[in-house]
């Protein structure tokens, strides 16, 4: 008996062991999912990770209806270009989790991009009703709104992202293109100087400022602006364009000249910058040269001016001594600035 209790309690601890044992897996199992679900969320909500999109199926699977990881999949899906896919996500995160502010925002980036502009005008808008301080919202919705030829309503949204950060050196530079598109030049000028004090190497704010200048008289300070522009980025097409405008204000012509040939070295399709060279060469007397540009103007649409035609005919192909006598003297076109020719 005393050898068959022995057997009973043996048996009846190693029970006991294994049941104690089985039970400190589970945890363990737990544990591993745990850590295999962080791994895979971290990646999700990793822009730089190459598993970024498979990352967040896994864990939509795994945990279906998760508003962040139907966000971060949304806007990754949108980054590679798979707007409708990408956009179907990101509405299901705002349904999931409609006080979103930056879902918001991200789902009107993407339906700009699809062109669905009113959409886009709209999610910004909601935004900015979330979160009142969300400036890039503000701005979003201000050149979106300047595009669709609302310009009155964009300038109000701009200035409602200057005061919620004054210091937004690209919510000045947008206000300042609004403002003179609208025809306040003076307040587009000191609006622009403030958004290039803040950020010196903004080519685009710069070039604007120098274009605004130009348009307003002030040549030389333009030419300024201008030059720096192009020498922070000497393959800004707008930049070197814009200085050749300026030049040409100051009748400058050789480097008026020069501005418009580098433009096009950038952009060998640009119509305005082809013509305007064309019509500074005739005035230089560069004929050969001056046809070359004037040709390829017109094959990119341009509608060169009558006295732009005579003028090239007068000075590159005159009539035969005795012809045309008493023929009236057309205006020089090179002592026009090119935006009216």
């Amino acid at each position: 008996m005393h050898k068959l209790g022995t057997i009973l309690l043996l048996i009846i601890l190693t029970g006991s062991l294994m049941a104690c044992a089985g039970a400190e897996t589970k945890p363990d199992e737990q544990s591993g999912q745990s850590d295999s679900l962080a791994l895979l969320r971290k990646a999700c909500m990793d822009p730089d990770s190459e598993n970024s999109v498979a990352a967040c199926r896994k864990v939509l699977k795994m945990q279906p209806n998760d508003p962040k990881m139907e966000h971060c999949l949304g806007w990754q899906l949108c980054l590679d270009g798979k707007l409708p896919e990408g956009i179907a996500h990101l509405r299901k995160s705002c349904k999931l989790q409609p006080e979103g502010d930056l879902i918001h925002y991200h789902l009107g980036v993407a339906l700009e991009k699809r062109g669905d502009r009113s959409g886009a005008v709209a999610a910004f808008k909601k935004s900015i009703k979330l979160d009142p301080k969300h400036t890039e919202s503000y701005v979003a919705a201000g050149i979106l709104l300047r595009k669709m030829g609302k310009k009155p309503e964009a300038e109000k949204m701009l200035r409602q992202a200057i005061k919620s950060d004054p210091k937004s050196a690209t919510a000045l530079a947008q206000l300042s293109l609004t403002l003179a598109q609208l025809g306040k030049l003076a307040e587009a000028i000191e609006t622009g100087k403030k958004a290039v004090e803040l950020k010196p190497d903004n080519v685009n704010a710069r070039s604007n400022l120098g274009l605004f200048m130009t348009n307003a008289g002030q040549a030389a300070e333009a030419i300024e602006q201008l030059s720096k522009a192009v020498e922070i980025d000497p393959q800004n097409a707008t930049a070197q364009y814009n200085l050749g405008l300026a030049y040409t204000k100051t009748d400058a012509l050789e480097e008026a000249a020069r501005a418009y040939f580098n433009a096009i070295l950038t952009r060998e399709d640009f119509p305005q910058a082809q013509h305007n060279l064309a019509v500074i060469l005739i005035g230089l007397g560069l004929c050969k040269e001056s046809k070359s540009h004037l040709d390829r103007s017109h094959e990119l649409g341009v509608k060169s001016a009558p006295i732009v035609l005579e003028q090239y005919k007068k000075i590159c192909e005159p009539a035969p001594e005795g012809e045309g006598e008493g023929e009236a003297e057309g205006e020089d076109p090179a002592s026009k600035s090119p935006e009216s020719s």
